[in-house]
This record gives C-alpha cells, sequence and structure tokens, in this order.
C-alpha cells in the first residue's frame, strides 16, 4: 500500500480523490448543519408516524445464532445415544462383564484375606485359587474392553451416517443460513469426541460406579461401622458433582460456540487477503483472529479449571473417609476381626477414595461430552430437499430419443 502511494501512479490519484471527496462531505455537512437542527422536530415527528407504520413488519437475519441446549443434559441424550446405534445388547453386556471382573477382583483378595493365616490349605492351593481368580477377571475386563469398543465404533458410524446424510439432503437455503465452521466444529471436534471419547468414558463410568459399590458392600461386611462415615461421604460427594456439572455443562456448551467464529474469520480473512493487504488492515484482522482465540481459549482454561476445583473437594472427603476408618479400626476390641480383614478394609478404604476421585473425573467428562450428542443432532434431522428420484415420474427406459426440450408454465423474473 505504502509502496503503490509512492510511485505515483493512478493508485495515488485514486487515493487522492477519495481524500479530497471526504473533505468536500464534512465541509457541506458543517454548513448545512444550523438547517438540519431546524428540521429534527420535523424529522422526528415524520420518524415517529413511519415506525407506527412499519413497527408491525418482521425483522429478517439471514444468519441465526447458533443453538444452545439449556439445563440438564438428562437421560435423554444418553438414550438418544444409545438407540441411534442400537446398542442396548452390548451396554447390557458391559455392564455384566464389569460386575463379573469386579466380583472375581474381591473374590480373590476375599480369598488371601481369609487364608493367609489358616493352615487348612496349603500355600500351593492359596496361590493356585487365587491365581485362577485373577485370571479369569483379566478375561472379562477384555471383553468388556472389546465390547466397549465395537459398541462406539457402531455408534460413530451410525452419527456420522445420519449426520452426512442430512447436511448433504439439505436445501440451499440452510448453507446460505449457516456459516461453514458451525458445520466443520460439529464435522470434526464433535465426531471426534464421539468417536474416542465417550465410548471408553462411558466404560469407565461403569467400571468407576460397579467399584465403588463393591467397595462399600466389603467395607460394611468387614466393619459396619465404616457406614457412618462412607455413606454420608458418597452422599456428599454426589451433592459436590451436581453442583459442578450444572456449571460445567454450560461452559462446554459455550465453548461449543466458540469455536466456529474462529475457523469462519480464517476462512474468511484468506479468502480475502488481497483486499485485507491493499487496505492495510493485516494488524487488525491479526488482532480479532487473536481475540477470537483467546475467547475459546478462556472457555477451555474455565472448564479444566471447575474440574480442579471438584476432585479436590472429592479427595478432601475420601481423606476424611479413610482417617475415619482408621481410628475405628483402632478402637474395635481385640480379636473381634481378624488381621486380615483389617488390613482388607484398609486397602478398600484407600480403593475407595481412588474409585471415587476416577469416578467423579470420568463422570463429569462424560457429561461434558455428552453436549456433542446434543450438537450433532441439532443437524441430523434437517429439512431436506426433494428427493433425487422420484419412482411414480421415472422417465422411459428410451429416453432421451430426439433432441427436444419442452419448457412448460416457465416463469422468468425480471
Amino acid at each position: 500500500y505504502e509502496e503503490l502511494l509512492q510511485f505515483g501512479t493512478a493508485f495515488e490519484q485514486l487515493v487522492n480523490a477519495h481524500q479530497d471527496s471526504k473533505t468536500t462531505l464534512y465541509s457541506n455537512a458543517a454548513k448545512e448543519g444550523a438547517m438540519i437542527q431546524y428540521q429534527q422536530p420535523m424529522l422526528q415527528q415524520q420518524g415517529s408516524e413511519a415506525e407506527i407504520s412499519t413497527g408491525n413488519l418482521p425483522s429478517v437475519q439471514l444468519t441465526q445464532e447458533e443453538e444452545r441446549e439449556l439445563g440438564g443434559a438428562g437421560l435423554k441424550t444418553y438414550k438418544d445415544y444409545v438407540s441411534v446405534s442400537k446398542g442396548w445388547f452390548l451396554l447390557v453386556l458391559i455392564v455384566l462383564a464389569q460386575c463379573v471382573f469386579v466380583a472375581l477382583q474381591y473374590l480373590a483378595t476375599y480369598w488371601l484375606a481369609a487364608t493367609i493365616q489358616s493352615h487348612r490349605f496349603s500355600v500351593g492351593i492359596v496361590v493356585g485359587v487365587y491365581a485362577v481368580m485373577t485370571t479369569a477377571s483379566c478375561l472379562f475386563a477384555y471383553v468388556r474392553s472389546l465390547v466397549a469398543a465395537h459398541f462406539g465404533l457402531k455408534a460413530s458410524r451410525e452419527f456420522f451416517s445420519g449426520f452426512m446424510d442430512s447436511v448433504f439432503r439439505a436445501p440451499m437455503l440452510f448453507f446460505d443460513s449457516t456459516p461453514t465452521g458451525r458445520i466443520m466444529t460439529r464435522a470434526s471436534s464433535d465426531l471426534c469426541i464421539l468417536d474416542f471419547d465417550i465410548p471408553f468414558t462411558m466404560t469407565f463410568v461403569i467400571s468407576g460406579t460397579v467399584e465403588v459399590a463393591a467397595t462399600v458392600v466389603v467395607m460394611i461386611m468387614v466393619t459396619w461401622q465404616v457406614v457412618l462415615v462412607a455413606v454420608p461421604a458418597v452422599i456428599g460427594v454426589l451433592y459436590i458433582q451436581r453442583y459442578y456439572i450444572a456449571s460445567a455443562r454450560e461452559l462446554v456448551r459455550i465453548n461449543g460456540t466458540t469455536k466456529a467464529p474462529v475457523m469462519n474469520y480464517a476462512a474468511e480473512s484468506m479468502l480475502g487477503v488481497v483486499t485485507i493487504r491493499a487496505f492495510a488492515a493485516t494488524n487488525r484482522f491479526i488482532q480479532t483472529n487473536l481475540q477470537l482465540i483467546d475467547m475459546d481459549a478462556t472457555m477451555f482454561f474455565y472448564t479444566n479449571a471447575a474440574l480442579e476445583w471438584v476432585l479436590l473437594r472429592v479427595e478432601a472427603m475420601q481423606i476424611v473417609v479413610i482417617v475415619t476408618s482408621s481410628i475405628l479400626l483402632v478402637m474395635l476390641p481385640a480379636g473381634s476381626v481378624a488381621p486380615g480383614f483389617l488390613g482388607l478394609c484398609l486397602s478398600y478404604a484407600l480403593t475407595l477414595s481412588s474409585a471415587q476421585v476416577f469416578l467423579t473425573r470420568f463422570y463429569s467428562n462424560l457429561e461434558n461430552y455428552m453436549i456433542s450428542v446434543e450438537r450433532i443432532k441439532q443437524f441430523m434431522h434437517l429439512p431436506s430437499e426433494p428427493p433425487a428420484v422420484i419412482s411414480d415420474r421415472r422417465p422411459a427406459p428410451s429416453w432421451p430419443s430426439e433432441g427436444k426440450i419442452n419448457l412448460e408454465n416457465l416463469r422468468v423474473r425480471t
């Protein structure tokens, strides 16, 4: 831009003419200032009458604001995810495999605690039974992971096919009123979450739920006094989770709407890069792009900060459970509980802490990931244009037999 001005070409004459016209316009506006002030009351009166006459006309906006759900995702989103993939049987199989896996793991540890000081079984039998139970639990863990991968692949295929069919069959009005970035974010990041994150996160949530329930049951069976602390702690953790998810869910939804402007602005800047450089507006476009990126990164940062907030409080609650369980075990009368079972209870108290933190993290992530299911389903039921092939309107097999075109009821707008 600066080089073109220095060469003294026609471009410089054009810029000078533009500056002269602006100077003339401003001077004329200053001269007519008194006339404008004099006519302002009449213009205001006429403007109010015009407002009455055009007040009932609807405003038209081609590009609408991006839709964003409010409130909890609810069970409907989970039901839609499983129903679209037709994976109810696979989901039940995952739950059963996880239950058997946890049961065998806990039976193996219970077997060691019960026979470690008993002389009724030899060391070979004790170790052999423990090895058999552990190996069987590993097999069920493998089955669970295999079924979860198949379940996720099936769900991804169904959602991808439904999304692409709906978008490709949408009328042109949809593409005129929907920015490209809004479609691309669903076809990239949301489908990526649907492919990789949701299936395994859902499996981890099922695993954590079964493990926490089994741990509490075993602790109650060994020392029932632990229930006085474990149950209130679990209730407190659930309350903290609910308090956190209400905010985290909306943060994820807002983060989903901040990605499309970044992609739109980048695409528009690349298309108009010649014009941007000609008007020396490169720095302005760079700053605007950085602001959009900062907005998107801010939502991502807030989401992770909220997750760390809830994990800190869950870990504090579980530390209280561990300390209280240890104090109760020390206060028990001597000989009331076998030493092996005391060690089993303490090890399960430590397991409960890690399992509760594990469950809280992945359940919170799953709630956030299900927002992608909502966003993809918004584009799976778009109005479709007429079908490309109408069965009862098919031409004859010999068509076209001659080179002739008939125009019927043709209307041309001039």
